[in-house]
Formats: C-alpha cells, structure tokens, sequence
C-alpha cells in the first residue's frame, strides 16, 4: 500500500528520534491552542493531526505522548460575540484570571477549555493537557526565561532579521536597547500594558511600568513570574523543556520569518536544543446556508459538530483528507451528503470493496489505541430522520415508526437507542439548523382552490391515490404507487417504461401532490412524506370530499 501522509510523518519523526534520542525513547508529539474563545474546528486540525500521528506511532510499537498546552496566559485580546462589552475591562488580562462570562467555570479559559476537552473525549482523543499559567506561575519555565532576559540582545537580532524596518519609528539601535523578550503582567491592574524599565541579572529582578494603571513596580523571577515570554520565544522555549519531537502549526505559521522559522533559530541558538519535526495543516471552515438559532450560537465549535455529526463521521471528515488539504464542514443540507458518503463507504468495506485509501480513512475513523469510537449501530439514511423529523415537528415515535416501515422491520422491535447518536443528530439538525424557509410547512385543510387549478389528469391522479391508500401503506408499496398512478389515469400499466412525456407528467402529479399538502412545488421525498403524516391526514388533504362534509381538521 502507498504510504499516506500519516505515515510519512511517522517516517520523518522516527528518524529524527532514532538520532537524537534512541530507538527506545519516549517520542513527544505537541499542540497548543490559546482559548480567548469558542475553539473551532480549524483548532482541531491541529490537534487531531497529532492524533492521528501518535496512534499510528503506537500502532508501530513506539512509546509516544500527546501532550496539549492550553495558552491560557495567553492576554485576552478581543471579546467574543455573546459576551458582554463590559469585558472589555479586561482586555490584556490572562485568559486565565479572567471571570466567565456566565458564572459556571473557574475563568473565562476553563470555560472553552472544557468545552473543548469533553468533545475530545467523544472522538476517542486523550492528549496529556497542559496549563501554561500553572506552569509559568510554578516556575516551570523559570531557568528558560532568565536564559531569555539574559540573552535578551541575541533574540532581538535573530528577530530584527526577519522583520520589515521601514514602518519603525526607532532606530534599531533603540529598539535593540529597549528590547526585553517577556511582558509582564502588572501586579495592580493584571493587565499586560507594561514596559520593562530594567532587569538585573544576578537577582532576577525585573521593574516595570504600567501604561494602563501608572503602577510602578518589581520582583524577582525567583520568588514569582506575573509574565510570561513573547510568542516567538515562549513557543521554542515550550519544545526545549518537554523535548519536542513533534509539532504541527497553521499555515500562516510556516512562511518565511514566521514563528517557526524564527523559532527554529531560537531553539538552536538560545536553547541549544533541536527544533521539532514539523507539519503544515490548512484551513478548516463552515459551510452551508444553515439557521443558527441564539442559544447554539454562530460558531462552528467541536461541541456544535458533534451536536448533528456522529463522532466517527467527523474523525473520517479529517482522517480521508491530508493535512494540508483544506475543506468545510457543512452545516446546511451539505451535511445530508456528507451522510449520504459516510454510509456509501460503510457499504464498500462490509462488502470488500473499498480501496486501501478509503479503508484506512475508515479504520481511523472508527477505532482508536483507546476502543471504538461511537456510531449507530443500526444506521438509516439522515436524510430519511431529517425528513420526518421535519414533518412531524420532532415526533420520535412517528419518526421510528416511517423508519421501521422504510426497513421492513416491526416498529417493535425498533428501539430509539438502536438509532442513535445518529437520530439525536438529525433532531439538533432540524431545530437548530435547518433554516425557515427550507422547512416542510404542511396545510391545515383540503386546499379547494388549488385543487381547481390542477388539470383534469392531476385531479383523477390525487383521486385514484387517495383511494388506494389503504392498500399501499409502507414506503415500497407507496413508491410504486406514486410513480405508477399518473401511468394508469392515462389508462397505461403501472409497469410501463416511462418516456419524457411520461416522466413529465409524473413530475406534475408530484408538484400536484405538494401543492396540495406543502403549499409549496418541493418537498420531502413523497412516500416519506406521506408516512411520516398518517394515513388519515394525508386523506383529509387529498380528498375533495372532505370539503363537502366540512371535515377541514388535520
């Protein structure tokens, strides 16, 4: 089998480990993500490109850890929407001091954190985490940013290489004199609008100045650390002290003079460790015409994938494309297709047919060093529950009972959690997503003037179906029916080919049959949307004696 991309960074990573550490040496494999917000599906590029790294490392008998660094003293840059202006206050704060918004967490951080880390755990992924402010705070990193305060000058001038002079007010030499590689956060205000005054050596000591509150003020790295290193130095510092073997990164971070170009030389130079293997990874995005309604909010976040997509599926959506492959998950009437492949491709492996890309995709997406990750045991087509769901306003129990009917199986012995989490996702999918004007609005009563106004060969075509109704109530025997119905108004046998004048009518006979019940010339499949109604109601909207006897009710 040609090796996919997986593979060939396993193959790059175990060299370079093979060098420098051993063939027996504990591999380390790293992501970070900074959560000053909801945490979207690009972040989980990153981190499930890791993943899928180490399981395959572990797959070949390697000893890995995925360790995850929460920059959570990351400053809080921007408030996101649904958050109160008044956050602004704390606008250069840690992410980790600041309140939540909604008075359930810790910290403004916590709050996506977890919201993060608990939809990691429904895709079978367990990195090690790792908390940037507990760590800066214990002194963790201590020894590396003295290294960084005492070396200040070097820093700058592999920085001041990669950076654009023309828009600098100083001169570079005032620059270079000014230049301190860490920001405090001010001891009064918390906030990091501070400038470094002085720094001495042989106590640690730093003191600083505070533009946003005028507090003065000092302390030694030895007893506290109320700062932490710019990026470009705090994430090389990061690969010295856990030994990186492995990172990835977006990429906006792989151009010339970027963070990992600039890290690189930091790495070497200032720690005198090696930079990690590396890996770009695209963008990853939301697509679809979708309604979002307030409390799911407008962010394509984990938790609100996982909300309408079962957990193997989004592991497949990642694991068939290579890392620098970009794509969108839909969140609109896309997703009924993405649906639509997943059970294609289930369909290929239990009969043998897919290919040996297709099959690897699969078996990551199913299956983790951990166990299974969970999907429906008895699946039926998404586009099928969103239809009924859909027409039933939410009916569970209608809902399995078209199911049951479309399966050939007793309602029964057709049990909701037999259907889950895929039924569960259909449902948020309809109520959350499923935009007004795309959702079936059935009619209160036999629609009399636009029954007029259907030709003569329609009318004898809703009449003849409605009266074999009673003979024809399951999905098979209803598809037949609905296709068959405009060949015998036209005195033709249900099993005549149809040619284009046939095929043309028969399209009439279903904009007649959906003007009838939707109002509208579309809708849900037909036999569909006749079971999911009830046979009684869909009588009352077909048969024009129903106006006769004044019975308008549904």
């Amino acid at each position: 089998m040609k090796k996919d991309w997986v593979a060939h960074i396993c193959d790059r990573i175990e060299q370079h480990v093979q060098k420098t550490k051993g063939e027996d040496a504990t591999i380390i494999c790293s992501s970070g993500i900074s959560p000053s917000g909801p945490i979207h599906l690009g972040n989980l590029r990153e981190v499930m490109t890791v993943h899928l790294v180490v399981e395959e490392l572990l797959n070949r008998g390697r000893k890995v850890e995925h360790l995850h660094f929460w920059d959570d003293y990351d400053r809080l840059r921007k408030i996101p929407a649904g958050v109160s202006s008044t956050y602004e206050d704390y606008i250069g704060c840690p992410l980790s001091d600041v309140p939540d918004p909604f008075d359930r967490y810790d910290s403004y951080a916590t709050r996506y954190m977890t919201d993060f880390m608990q939809s990691l755990e429904h895709l079978g992924i367990y990195p090690h985490f790792v908390r940037q402010s507990i760590a800066y705070r214990a002194g963790k990193y201590t020894p590396q940013i003295k290294e960084a305060m005492a070396r200040r000058f070097e820093i700058f001038d592999i920085l001041a290489q990669f950076q654009t002079l023309q828009a600098q007010k100083e001169s570079i030499a005032e620059r270079r004199a000014a230049y301190y590689p860490f920001r405090v956060y001010c001891e009064h205000c918390h906030k990091d609008a501070t400038t470094i005054v002085s720094y001495e050596e042989a106590s640690a000591t730093i003191v600083y100045t505070c533009q946003s509150c005028q507090h003065k003020g000092s302390f030694s790295l030895n007893e506290k650390v109320e700062g932490k290193l710019v990026w470009k130095v705090d994430w090389p510092m990061r690969w010295s002290v856990e030994q990186v073997d492995f990172e990835p990164a977006g990429e906006d971070h792989s151009a010339p003079g970027s963070s990992f170009t600039v890290g690189q030389r930091i790495v070497r130079e200032i720690y005198n460790a090696l930079p990690p293997q590396y890996a770009s990874y695209a963008f990853v995005g939301m697509d679809g015409r979708t309604k979002i309604s307030s409390s799911v909010g407008t962010t394509a976040t984990l938790s609100s994938a996982l909300d309408i997509i079962e957990p193997c599926i989004l592991r497949w959506l990642y694991t068939r494309r290579a890392n620098n492959q970009s794509f969108n998950i839909d969140y609109g009437q896309g997703l009924l297709r993405q649906y639509d492949e997943w059970d294609t491709l289930v369909r290929q492996v239990s009969e043998g047919k897919a290919s040996e890309t297709n099959m690897k995709a699969y078996e990551r997406a199913i299956r983790t060093t951990h166990g299974e990750v969970r999907r429906t045991p008895q699946p039926v087509p998404f586009s099928l529950l969103t239809s009924v769901l859909d027409v039933t306003q939410g009916n569970v129990a209608q809902t399995l009972r078209v199911v049951a009917q479309s399966s050939q199986k007793e309602s029964a012995d057709l049990r909701p959690e037999m259907l889950e989490p895929r039924l569960t996702c259909a449902l948020n999918w309809v109520t959350n997503y499923l935009p007004e004007d795309e959702r079936t609005h059935i009619a209160s009563f036999f629609n009399e003037a636009a029954y007029a106004q259907l030709s003569p060969e329609d009318r004898a075509g809703i009449e003849l179906l409605a009266a074999k109704l009673d003979d024809a109530w399951d999905l098979a025997a209803l598809t037949q029916l609905v296709y068959s119905v405009p060949k015998m108004v036209r005195g033709l046998a249900p099993e005549t080919p149809p040619d284009d004048e046939l095929k043309q009518a028969q399209r009439s006979f279903f904009i007649a049959l959906y003007t009838l019940i939707c109002g509208n010339d579309t809708g849900p499949r037909i036999p569909t949307l006749l079971l999911s109604l009830g046979k009684e109601r869909v009588k009352t909207l077909l048969a024009p004696d129903a106006v006769m006897t004044g019975n308008h009710a549904p």
